[in-house]
C-alpha cells in the first residue's frame, strides 16, 4: 500500500469512527437524505453510461411516473430499472446477504427491464470495449465463481479489497450490457457490509473512474489496482463528510 492510499484509508476510518459517535438522525431527516441519495445515485450512474435525462427529469420520471417529451424511451426504462436494482441492492446490504452469482444475476435482471430476453444471463459471445477484450465468454462462469468465493485477506484493508473486487468484476464483464451499473451497485453492497457508507461515482468523477478501470486492464503492460483503490477511498471520505454535517 502506498503512503497516499494509507493516508486516505486512515482518514476514512477516522471519519467513520466520528460518524459512529454522532446521534442518529431524526426519521424525517434520514428519509430526506435517503431519498436524495437515491435520485442522485440513479442520475449519476446512468449519466456515466450516456443517459440523457437530467437530475430533475430523473426525479420527475420516478415521482410522477411520467415520460419526458423528446427523450428516448430506453433512457426512461434505464432509470426505472436502476431504481429497482438499487432497492434490491439496499436489501442485500441491510440483510448482509452473501453475494453469490444468483444475487448478481438478479440485480442484472432487475436493471435491464428493457432486455428481458438476456437480462440475468451471462453473455454468450466475446466483445471488445475501447480496444480491450474482456474475459472470453467461455471462461465467464468460472471467473465469476472465483470472484464470489473470494474474501478480504487478513493483510488487506476492506476498502482495498472492495475496490479490487469491483475491478475484477468489470474485467470479467459477465453481461452483454449493464456491467458498469451492476458493478457499482455491488461495490456499494460490499462497502455497506464492511461498515462504510455507499458512494456515488458522479458524472464529474467519470474520467478518473475510467482511468482506474484502464489502469487495471494493463494495456500499457503495467496493470495497476491502486488508482481505483485511491478513488474509492476518496469517495468514501466524501460521503462521510456529507454524513458528518447532517
Amino acid at each position: 500500500m502506498s503512503e497516499e492510499l494509507d493516508v486516505l484509508i486512515r482518514e476514512a476510518d477516522k471519519k467513520k469512527a466520528e460518524l459512529g459517535l454522532k446521534p442518529e438522525l431524526a426519521p424525517d431527516a434520514q428519509e430526506a437524505f435517503q431519498e436524495r441519495f437515491l435520485y442522485d445515485s440513479i442520475y449519476h450512474n446512468n449519466a456515466i453510461e450516456g443517459n440523457s435525462l437530467s437530475r430533475e427529469e430523473v426525479q420527475q420520471v420516478l415521482l410522477h411516473n411520467e415520460v419526458v417529451a423528446g427523450k428516448p424511451l430506453s433512457d426512461h426504462l434505464s432509470i426505472v430499472g436502476y431504481r429497482d436494482a438499487f432497492l434490491l441492492a439496499q436489501r442485500l446490504a441491510e440483510t448482509r446477504t452473501r453475494i453469490s452469482e444468483h444475487e448478481i444475476k438478479k440485480l442484472h435482471y432487475k436493471m435491464l427491464i428493457d432486455q428481458q430476453d438476456v437480462s440475468g444471463e451471462y453473455r454468450s459471445y466475446n466483445l471488445m470495449i475501447h480496444g480491450h477484450r474482456p474475459t472470453s465468454y467461455e471462461k465467464v462462469p468460472y471467473k465469476m465463481l472465483q470472484l464470489v468465493e473470494s474474501s478480504c485477506g487478513e493483510d488487506q484493508h476492506p476498502l482495498e479489497w472492495v475496490a479490487f473486487y469491483h475491478l475484477r468484476f468489470e474485467k470479467i464483464h459477465p453481461f452483454g450490457d449493464g456491467n458498469g451499473r451492476v458493478g457499482r451497485l455491488l461495490l456499494n453492497i460490499l462497502l455497506e457490509q464492511n461498515g462504510y457508507p455507499p458512494i456515488i461515482v458522479k458524472a464529474e468523477d467519470k474520467q478518473r473512474y475510467y482511468e482506474g478501470l484502464q489502469a487495471y486492464d494493463g494495456l500499457d503492460g503495467n496493470p495497476r489496482v491502486e488508482p481505483m483503490q485511491l478513488l474509492v477511498a476518496e469517495l468514501v471520505c466524501r460521503q462521510l463528510d456529507e454524513l458528518l454535517v447532517l
